[in-house]
């Protein structure tokens, strides 16, 4: 990390970027965005939020007329292929469901003649169930405290209001990182700020959502039933997992369902034990949230990379972005 940001001072300070962008590497760049839309008008996470609408159409933009983007049915064939990946291709995805990919995402997607990729949990389809992220903001948003810091956790977090949405993502952090599971965790949040979140509106694309845009050219993958972290799960959690989000996907779909992305997706939250099962469940790619540029897909197809847009477009950002991952 520190050497990329030593590496991106130098390019910029000597003018480099635009001439090294002709000289990126060759690969499969997957490109991964959650929520599109304003994170100020948000009550639960604004770290969800990859960008505005705008800047989505920007990004997708720059993305088409310097890649050849991809679709599924090309990643696979591609992989299936074994041959070297001698291009710069890119792949779309978005992770988690929001409503917000189908009224702002989607109809960009389409006016640009982009197909990507949505990753759904299926148990937040047209259910009333808050996602654990979101409630734990909404907690941090709404709670008195000046601190926080829960029996599993490493440190202590401070909760000024000044600070919010900095406040969540180190919650959120804990959260992910600490021996008790998210559930033991919630339980123990809930006591400690004494608030009880009783009424939920569903941001959640509906089935409908789902079949117009599959319809339409778009690719729905699964992205678990729960969205619990495959790395806590015993192997009869892990394979009703995969399983059961594949199940409701098809019996709504008209298409298979090949590929997964883990949910949080870092490191840690998967292992190469996983991944017979996820083959013998029928899933051809999956797909992590790991900083590369994808080269060697073929044995790497069940831990493939994503670059994450995180912040409104910026030409030079977004290319020192794609200049400065390593590849896998």
């Amino acid at each position: 990390m520190l050497l990329s940001k030593i590496r991106t001072r130098i390019m910029r300070h000597l003018g480099m970027t635009h001439t090294l962008w002709n000289y990126r590497k060759n690969g499969v760049y997957c490109f991964n965005f959650h929520r599109i839309g304003d994170a100020n008008t948000c009550q639960y996470d604004p770290n969800v939020f990859s960008c505005s609408a705008e800047d989505l159409e920007q990004h997708l933009r720059f993305i088409k007329s310097n890649f050849d983007i991809i679709d599924q049915a090309s990643f696979i064939n591609i992989i299936n292929s074994n041959a070297p990946v001698d291009k710069k291709l890119a792949y779309i995805t978005f992770d988690d469901g929001y409503v917000d990919n189908y009224q702002l995402a989607f109809p960009i997607l389409t006016a640009l003649k982009i197909p990507a990729t949505f990753f759904v949990a299926t148990g937040l389809i047209e259910s009333k169930t808050i996602p654990w992220w979101d409630e734990i903001a909404w907690h941090i948003k709404h709670c008195h405290l000046d601190e926080l810091r829960l029996q599993s956790w490493q440190k202590t977090i401070s909760l000024s209001k000044s600070t919010e949405q900095l406040n969540i993502r180190e919650v959120l952090s804990q959260f992910k990182s600490a021996s008790a599971t998210i559930e033991e965790q919630l339980l123990e949040l809930r006591k400690a700020t004494g608030l009880l979140l009783e009424h939920y509106d569903n941001e959640f694309m509906t089935w409908q959502h789902l079949i117009e845009m599959e319809s339409a050219g778009m690719t729905i993958g699964a992205h678990s039933h729960s969205h619990r972290i495959f790395s806590s799960l015993n192997a009869n959690e892990l394979s009703h997992e995969l399983s059961y989000a594949k199940k409701l996907l098809e019996e709504q779909l008209s298409s298979q369902v090949l590929s997964i992305s883990y949910p949080v997706g870092d490191a840690s939250t998967y292992n190469f034990e996983m991944f017979d099962e996820i083959e013998r469940q029928g899933y051809q790619l999956a797909f992590t949230f790991r900083y590369y540029i994808n080269q060697e897909i073929q044995q790497n197809k069940f831990q493939l990379a994503r670059l994450s847009i995180s912040e409104p477009f910026d030409k030079i950002k977004f290319m020192e972005l794609c200049l400065n991952a390593p590849v896998l």
